[in-house]
């Protein structure tokens, strides 16, 4: 295996718990009604979209991990690094969105180009692990 397998459960543990924390602040927003955590997240379905996305990261890189390790996948570092960094960052867009809901309009051009860099890495990561997997599994056929 690539010395930087290890990179993918720990972005996945990584991504579990900022949905776990999530979870809490939502349900001290929702159900408690902490005005003083509402504040800091004005918008609850940012927050929700971030906490579902950050749960989605977790499950796929784990599933990917576990695929690359079955199927004795070594990808290069930098595959792993693009989807460490892509896992990470793609969702975070919603909880900056969740503090400030008009990011995104009020930001112009570099916040769009910002939203688009982010979900670069996780593609081309994603993208070329899928590649591998369809490579060495068409080959033991």
């Amino acid at each position: 295996m690539g010395s930087e397998i290890y990179l993918l459960p720990l972005a996945a543990s990584i991504c579990l718990l900022v949905a776990l924390v999530q979870a809490w602040i939502m349900t001290l927003v929702r159900y408690l009604k902490v005005t003083s955590i509402k504040k800091i997240f004005p918008s609850y379905r940012d927050l929700v979209r971030s906490h579902v996305d950050y749960i989605i990261m977790s499950a796929l890189i784990f599933a990917v991990y576990l695929v690359v390790l079955q199927l004795q996948i070594v990808l290069p570092s930098i595959v792993m690094w693009l989807i460490f960094i892509g896992a990470l960052y793609n969702p975070f867009g919603f909880i900056l969105q969740a503090i400030k809901p008009n990011i995104v309009e009020a930001g112009g051009l570099v916040t769009k180009v910002g939203v688009v860099v982010g979900f670069t890495p996780l593609s081309v990561g994603l993208i070329w692990t899928a590649i591998e997997i369809i490579s060495v599994v068409t080959a033991r056929l």
